[in-house]
């Protein structure tokens, strides 16, 4: 019987914070490749919950700030941004509240950076700083490993100084006009060669990971799925698993054409050619590319890359973010953790779990047996009874070095 999670909703308006864990369902999302992830609660009005019901009426207001724990533990700080409440068609089936949102970072994806921002000379922290000042926001930069302590109830351990790149001072970056602070601060982020995504502090600030997939780590969590033998069914804990390929935006050739730096009298131009190596490679492919297929190119002008190196450069970034994507492996498990070293550990984005499914075979008859990363992270839960309900996790992982980050040069 898997164990039963303790999840509980905050709402903060600015007078004491209100905790609600009386709900009828939830869906939290979290990702380490998009941010402004939804969250969502579903509440009925009962003669039971009726404190929860009035509480919700007096606290429930668009754009408090919100914190949702699982365990104790910190996994979402957000906006309300969706209020929903009152009777459906059918009258018997009550009164119901739908609030709803998304993480802190939500609301810098869909409005514009100042176009009088601008960071010189300035260290990280203070560039991501300046660039979410205008909502009022507190940032504060964190590494993978402290972030996913946070959230999988892990003990945090030394994380050690900051690296070169992440202590390097950000040069002149202005907003494009148009572009959305989310948008600005990942230009900043991506031009020394990391990713950002959201996780939540422990003092309700927003808190930017940014960093880059941690393949190096030992596996922390184990998915199965085994025919059973000489029985009907499957055993193992996957309850549903999905191995999922798409070609969008990936290119089978990339064509850079070099520039000479500008002052020069002559501009010497020149073009490098590759192609894709990945698509040939049966442990990313697992044998689904055709041997025979139409030419997919990329043709890039790059004033930036000035000889062979730099364009090589150039396109192996494009290939790179190309195949972020190509495949994916999607399951649900019961529960919300695992059992890890006789403690439950929260699953969590950036982490990395060993996955065998014997359902799933390739070209030649192998089965799905890899490490991969953990990159999405979806919580669900429902009362009631029957098959539906309870609580349970939709998870995406990425095969063992998909995602790759790269500086992009000035």
């Amino acid at each position: 019987m898997a164990q039963e999670h303790a999840v509980t909703l905050t709402l903060n308006t600015g007078d004491a914070p209100v905790a609600i864990d009386v709900w009828n369902g939830y869906k939290v999302s979290l990702s380490m490749l998009s941010a402004g992830q939804p969250w969502g609660f579903t509440f009925w009005r009962s003669t039971v919950a009726d404190t929860t019901w009035r509480v919700l009426a007096q606290q429930a207001k668009l754009l408090a700030r919100v914190t949702l724990t699982i365990d104790g533990a910190t996994q979402l700080s957000g906006y309300l941004e969706e209020l929903d409440r009152g009777t459906n068609d059918d009258r018997a089936s009550g009164m119901t509240a739908l609030v709803g949102g998304r993480d802190l970072a939500g609301l810098s994806m869909d409005f514009d950076a100042s176009p009088t921002t601008a960071v010189r000379g300035v260290p990280l922290q203070t560039a991501l700083a300046n660039a979410f000042s205008s909502f009022g926001l507190t940032v504060h930069v964190t590494e993978a490993a402290a972030a996913r302590a946070i959230q999988s109830r892990g003990r945090p351990g030394a994380h050690g100084s900051p690296t070169a790149r992440r202590r390097k001072k950000v040069d002149i970056m202005r907003p494009k006009p148009n572009e959305t602070v989310w948008a600005y601060a990942q230009s900043i982020v991506r031009r020394i060669g990391y990713m950002m995504w959201v996780a939540p502090t422990a003092d309700g600030t927003l808190g930017l990971v940014v960093d880059a997939p941690d393949y190096a780590q030992a596996p922390l969590f184990s998915f199965s799925r085994t025919i059973g033998r000489g029985t009907f069914g499957s055993t193992g804990n996957i309850l549903m698993g999905r191995e999922v390929f798409s070609m969008k935006g990936v290119p089978t050739d990339v064509y850079v054409y070099t520039g000479s730096a500008r002052g020069n009298v002559r501009s010497a131009r020149s073009k490098y050619s590759t192609a894709n190596p990945k698509l040939f490679d049966r442990a990313v492919t697992r044998g689904a590319f055709a041997e025979f297929h139409p030419i997919l190119a990329k043709h890039v002008r790059s004033d930036r890359a000035r000889d062979i190196a730099h364009a090589t450069a150039e396109a192996e970034r494009i290939i790179a973010d190309g195949m972020t994507s190509f495949r994916r492996y999607k399951l649900r498990v019961q529960g919300h953790g695992q059992e890890v070293g006789g403690s439950m550990r929260l699953y969590a984005v950036n982490t990395m779990a060993s996955v065998l499914d014997e359902y799933l075979i390739d070209d030649q008859g192998g089965h799905l047996r890899e490490d991969m990363l953990i990159t999405d992270v979806e919580f669900v839960g429902s009362r009631g009874e029957g098959e539906g309900h309870g609580q349970y996790t939709n998870l995406t992982l990425a095969p063992k070095g998909s995602i790759v980050v790269t500086p992009v040069a000035d």
